[in-house]
């Protein structure tokens, strides 16, 4: 059962790191003008210079981190609290097979779902944060800073940190709000687990409430709502603190959704 167990998480795990980088390369290969650089016609008479010369000085100017993470960022913003929670949907595999054929191996099955929600919560936290940690450490050692300000994120450091330590800000954002972003999202998702049937009904749940709620955060320009700010951590004029208010009330959502979803599956399993 262990073993399974493993086989499941693992897998989910690694499809979430596969599409997770490969969506924030493409998104920076397509929003920087990477793309449009490496295949543009460089004999245009506007142009002036070699081709070298050209292509260059065009990726000089797009090998900055602002625009290397704002552009990584820039089409993924749509869904990406689904790269979130995606290792999450491994719980299925486990409320279909061990709750229900298993469940006689568990002393305490309420215990047990507990436990692996946590476990699945915990595990695509650290998939999210891995990723991005191994993205930004790839592309800091390609990309230099520009700006000396990144904005209110940054409210908590010392002054001029992000001038001096770019690389150490980006992961500190990492580690601090996209950790809180993951792990709320993840708890929520499993959440959705144990009280839907199918996983693109979680999905589709998981885009709605995220949708709503940063709309809801623009109409009423309210701060405990903003979550595209939070998303977009690197580039806000709200305080370190104030990005994570955003979080609270989808955490008491989720803590409430999860408490019902996992009477619901201890009574019924195989719903």
């Amino acid at each position: 059962m262990l073993l399974s167990k493993f086989k499941i998480r693992i897998r989910y795990m690694a499809l979430a790191f596969i599409l997770m980088f490969g969506g924030l390369t493409l998104s920076w290969v397509f929003a920087s003008y990477y793309f449009e650089i490496m295949t543009m016609d460089y004999n245009a008479p506007d142009l002036v210079g070699s081709k070298e010369e050209i292509r260059h000085n065009f990726i000089a100017a797009i090998s900055t981190w602002e625009v290397f993470v704002d552009s990584s960022m820039f089409y993924l913003i749509n869904y990406i609290p689904i790269l979130f929670i995606l290792p999450t949907l491994g719980l299925f595999t486990e409320k279909r097979s061990l709750y229900v054929l298993g469940r006689h191996r568990f002393p305490l099955i309420k215990k047990a779902v507990y436990k692996d929600v946590i476990q699945y919560v915990l595990l695509s936290t650290f998939t999210v944060v891995l990723t991005y940690v191994i993205f930004y450490t790839i592309g800091g050692i390609f990309v230099y800073r520009n700006l000396d300000n990144i904005g209110g994120f940054a409210s908590i450091l010392p002054n001029e940190f992000y001038s001096n330590h770019p690389y150490l800000f980006f992961i500190f954002m990492v580690c601090t709000i996209y950790l809180s972003l993951a792990f709320v999202f993840s708890l929520l998702a499993c959440a959705l687990v144990l009280l839907l049937d199918r996983e693109y009904k979680v999905i589709l749940s998981i885009l709605i409430i995220y949708f709503l709620y940063g709309k809801l955060g623009v109409y009423t320009q309210s701060v405990w709502f903003d979550i595209f700010s939070s998303f977009t951590a690197f580039n806000t004029l709200y305080s370190t603190l104030e990005v994570f208010l955003p979080l609270v009330i989808l955490f008491i959502i989720s803590i409430i959704l999860l408490v019902v979803g996992v009477n619901k599956t201890v009574k019924n399993p195989e719903s």
